[in-house]
C-alpha cells in the first residue's frame, strides 16, 4: 500500500472545497494543513503544471512549456499539441529527454520505490508524469495506453472499454478510482500514487465554472478518494496524502482568433522572413519567430502593444518599443524550449466572489464557459491541502507555496536528498519537526520565495504579481 498519495483534482479552486460539497477533503483540510496561497506555474495549463508537479521546477527548466508550443528538435515551425503519439515520439528522437530533469519516478526509483500514475485526465498529462516509466520499474495508467504497454489489456479484461472523457465526467471518474482501488492497490504496491482525476476541469469547460454540472462532479470525485482511502485505511496503511489541483479558473468574457488577426496584420505563419507561429493556450499565447531580426521584433511588439486583447507581455529579444516588457526567465519559461514573446490575455476582476471573480479574453471556448491558460490570480491560485501522520494538524498557511514545491517535500518526507536543480522547496511548515530532519526553524523558508513580475503592456498600468513557489 502506497505511504504517499497525490489525489489531483483538475481545475479544483479552494473555494470550491466545503463541507457540504467536498466533504472528505474538507475533512482532510482541518486535520492537516490548507495552504491558502498556493499557486499554478504559467501558463495555468495542466501539462506544464503536471510536469512541475512531478518535477519540482518551472516549465522553461523541465522542457513541457504549454499544452500548445513548438519543440524545436522536432521541427521550429509545427506547434505540438502534447498528446500522444507527438510525445512519445520526441521522447523517442531525444532518448529519453522530452523532460531535461528527472521525475519523482525516476528520483525514488534510485531508493528502489515504486510510482504509480492512474490518470482521468488526457493521455498528455498522464505521459508527462513518468515518460520512461518502463526504465524504472514503474507504471503510468490511462485510458489509452499504459507504460509499460503490458497493463492495458489485462485492464481492459477486468473492468471493460474506459469511459469516454466526456462531460460530465461522471463514468470516467468512478472508473479511474475502480482502477485504483481493485488493480493498483491490488497488484502493483506502489508506495507513492498520484491518481489524477478529470473533475471538475471537464465539466467547467463544458458548462461554466461553478455550474450545477460542475459542482455535482466535484462531489462526485470527493466521494471516490473516499472509497480509495478507505480501502487503504483498511488495510492497516495510513497514507500522507497531497490533495492538489493543477490550476484555477476564469469565466470567458470574449474569445479572440488570433491567428487570423495576425493574418490581417501581416504576421502569420507562412509569410516568409516576417514568419511569427502562434502556440494558443487559453488565457495565454506563446509566440515563436524562426527567424529573427530586429525589425520584425519591433514592428510584432508593436503592434502587440496597441491590441485591445492584450494584457501583460514578456519577451528577452531585443527590441527598441519604449514600453517595458517582463523576461522570460521571470515568468519561469527560460530554457532550450523558451517561446520567444509570451502573452497574456487581457482580464478584469467581476467583483463576485470565488470562484467567479475573474473574466478574461481567451483563445477558444464560448462566451460564459471556464478557461485557463493566463495570469489572473483566479487562474494562478489553486488547491493544496496536505493530510496524514507527517502533517501538522488544523493549519491554515499564509506563506506562498506553489504546485513545485510537491516533488520537493515527497522526496523530503521519503528521507531522499534534494537535486539541486529544483526550483521548489520543501513544504517545511507542513511537517511535524520528526520527519526527515529538525523542520522547527520555519521562519527560514520564507527567504528566496521566486516569483515572477508580468508587466501590463501599458492600457491602463495595471501591474501583476505572479509567485511560482
Amino acid at each position: 500500500m502506497p505511504r504517499i498519495v497525490i489525489a489531483a483534482f483538475d481545475g479544483l479552486q479552494p473555494s470550491q472545497v466545503t463541507p457540504e460539497l467536498m466533504p472528505t477533503v474538507t475533512k482532510l483540510a482541518e486535520n492537516g494543513i490548507r495552504f491558502l496561497h498556493n499557486h499554478a506555474v504559467f501558463p495555468t495549463v495542466t501539462r506544464s503544471n503536471s510536469a512541475s508537479l512531478v518535477t519540482g521546477v518551472t516549465p522553461g527548466k523541465h522542457g513541457l512549456t504549454a499544452n500548445k508550443s513548438v519543440f524545436s528538435e522536432y521541427s521550429t515551425t509545427e506547434v505540438v499539441d502534447a498528446l500522444i503519439p507527438k510525445l512519445s515520439e520526441i521522447n523517442h528522437i531525444t532518448n529519453g529527454g522530452l523532460l531535461f530533469v528527472p521525475t519523482l519516478g525516476e528520483l525514488i526509483s534510485e531508493k528502489n520505490l515504486k510510482w504509480v500514475s492512474v490518470v482521468g485526465g488526457t493521455n498528455g498529462n498522464a505521459f508527462v508524469q513518468h515518460p520512461n516509466a518502463p526504465d524504472h520499474g514503474d507504471v503510468v495508467i490511462h485510458t489509452e495506453f499504459t507504460n509499460p504497454p503490458e497493463h492495458h489489456d489485462g485492464i481492459l479484461q477486468k473492468f471493460g472499454e474506459w469511459p469516454a472523457k466526456e462531460a460530465p465526467a461522471a463514468d470516467l471518474v468512478k472508473r479511474t478510482a475502480d482502477v485504483v482501488i481493485e488493480y493498483v492497490l491490488g497488484e502493483l504496491n506502489p508506495d507513492v500514487l498520484l491518481v489524477w482525476l478529470p473533475e471538475p476541469d471537464t465539466s467547467q469547460h463544458a458548462y461554466g465554472v461553478d455550474s450545477l454540472e460542475a459542482k455535482e462532479m466535484y462531489s462526485l470525485a470527493d466521494t471516490q478518494l473516499k472509497r480509495i482511502l478507505e480501502t487503504i485505511v483498511t488495510s492497516g496503511e495510513d497514507p500522507d496524502l497531497f490533495v492538489v489541483s493543477d490550476h484555477g479558473y476564469s469565466t470567458i468574457g470574449a474569445v479572440i482568433d488570433v491567428p487570423a488577426e495576425m493574418d490581417k496584420a501581416g504576421f502569420g505563419s507562412d509569410q516568409g522572413d516576417r514568419s511569427v507561429i502562434a502556440a494558443e493556450n487559453g488565457g495565454s499565447v506563446l509566440f515563436y519567430t524562426p527567424t529573427i531580426n530586429q525589425n520584425l521584433t519591433d514592428d510584432f511588439l508593436e503592434w502587440l502593444v496597441s491590441q485591445e486583447w492584450v494584457g501583460a507581455i514578456a519577451t528577452d529579444l531585443p527590441n527598441s518599443s519604449s514600453t517595458k516588457f517582463a523576461s522570460i526567465s521571470e515568468i519561469g519559461l527560460n530554457g532550450p524550449r523558451s517561446p520567444h514573446i509570451v502573452v497574456t490575455m487581457r482580464s478584469w476582476t467581476t467583483g463576485k466572489p470565488a470562484p467567479m471573480a475573474s473574466s478574461g479574453v481567451t483563445t477558444s471556448g464560448k462566451v460564459g464557459l471556464g478557461s485557463h491558460g493566463g495570469s489572473s490570480s483566479a487562474e494562478l491560485h489553486n488547491t493544496l491541502i496536505a493530510s496524514g501522520p507527517s502533517f501538522v494538524n488544523g493549519v491554515n498557511s499564509e506563506i506562498p507555496s506553489g504546485n513545485i514545491d510537491v516533488a520537493p517535500t515527497v522526496l523530503a518526507m521519503l528521507g531522499i536528498p534534494q537535486p539541486k536543480h529544483f526550483d521548489g522547496r520543501v513544504l517545511t511548515e507542513a511537517l511535524k519537526s520528526n520527519v526527515s530532519g529538525d523542520y522547527s526553524d520555519r521562519q527560514k523558508i520564507t527567504n528566496n520565495l521566486p516569483s515572477a513580475l508580468i508587466r501590463n503592456s501599458g492600457h491602463d498600468g495595471i501591474t501583476y504579481l505572479c509567485e511560482f513557489g
